[in-house]
């Protein structure tokens, strides 16, 4: 039996508790080991419900105990810091989507990971969506051919977000775009490879108190001229995720408003099947941690890495820059 990967998970807010529940899901792979949050009292509720170190610092729960892994699920302004800091002390990184809020910060990850030699993970718990990795392996037997157009939509109502970090962006880095639109640009790169130019256009619909976007589009286009599309708002009222992939032989058509489940189809239109994924244990973020377990124990690295990680950075700038400057940027 491989030995299991010793984690702390830094952030103990909304989603680094998520981070933790998944860690003692998967505790066949991972040990949770400690937590860390500025908040003491957080730190403190955390560690002693599960009986583990806490510390308000990542160097001082160190100090406490040994770990392999660092989760770092903290709002955006301080991913680069804080993976920095644990790729300092030796640890593999998990960091929580997006790598960083900024290309300059990302950048800044891709040195580290290089000068510290540890893998860094992009969080990418989509990627784990039954109907996503279904959808990829189709892709990847070649079912509907070459992808021509990926038409993606993803969004909430926004309350999840209202008033809160997400809505500053010396925090966030911007809106619905960095918040739900990184993981369609992810899964669009990772099903089609890299982009070279892009067409983007963003406003503030809505929620008209924030100074970010609540909604925002981005057209991303291959060398090959593939194209895809992908539109995000914090005005989706029924949630969360519809995906189009138009291919030379067929088509493959993604919803996760209602269940999960996606259709798969040939050019002709003659032949169509249905694969309700519905009933599969939609535990996205167990199945990303115990992936990550298992690229370290096998000293693999997991992807998305840094760079798919920087890659996407790259492509939201463009968005915002495209759409401040009203033209056509190249990647």
């Amino acid at each position: 039996m491989k030995k299991r990967i010793r984690v702390v998970v830094v952030g103990c807010g909304y989603f680094g508790q998520k981070r933790v529940q998944a860690c003692l899901q998967a505790s066949s792979s991972i040990q949770l080991m400690g937590v860390v949050d500025l908040n003491k009292q957080k730190a403190k509720q955390i560690g002693t419900k599960y009986k583990i170190a806490f510390d308000t610092t990542l160097s001082g729960v160190l100090k406490k105990i040994s770990c392999d892994a660092a989760v770092i699920a903290v709002p955006n302004v301080y991913h680069t810091s804080c993976t920095i800091e644990a790729l300092s002390q030796g640890l593999h990184v998990l960091c929580e989507k997006p790598l960083a809020p900024t290309s300059r910060d990302a950048d800044s990850i891709v040195r580290a990971a290089k000068r510290y030699k540890r893998f860094v993970k992009t969080g990418s718990n989509h990627r784990f969506f039954p109907s996503i990795q279904k959808a990829h392996e189709l892709v990847h037997q070649g079912t509907i051919g070459k992808i021509l157009l990926f038409k993606g939509s993803i969004g909430n109502n926004g309350e999840h977000v209202k008033n809160d970090w997400f809505w500053d962006k010396r925090l966030s880095g911007g809106g619905t775009v960095i918040d739900n639109g990184c993981h369609l640009i992810d899964i669009a790169r990772w099903f089609m490879g890299d982009f070279t130019t892009c067409v983007g256009s963003v406003g503030s619909v809505y929620w008209k108190k924030t100074l970010v976007e609540d909604t925002g589009t981005g057209i991303f286009t291959t060398k090959q001229n593939q194209q895809a599309i992908i539109s995000c708002s914090w005005t989706q009222w029924t949630g969360y995720m519809t995906i189009e992939i138009w291919g030379g032989k067929g088509y493959i058509l993604i919803d996760s408003k209602n269940g999960d489940w996606l259709i798969v189809g040939n050019k002709d239109n003659t032949h169509i099947k249905k694969y309700d994924v519905s009933s599969i244990d939609p535990s996205s973020y167990q199945k990303e941690l115990e992936y990550f377990a298992s690229c370290i124990q096998k000293n693999t690295q997991p992807l998305p890495d840094v760079f798919d990680g920087a890659a996407v950075i790259h492509l939201i700038e463009s968005v915002y820059k495209s759409a401040k400057e009203k033209k056509e940027i190249h990647i």
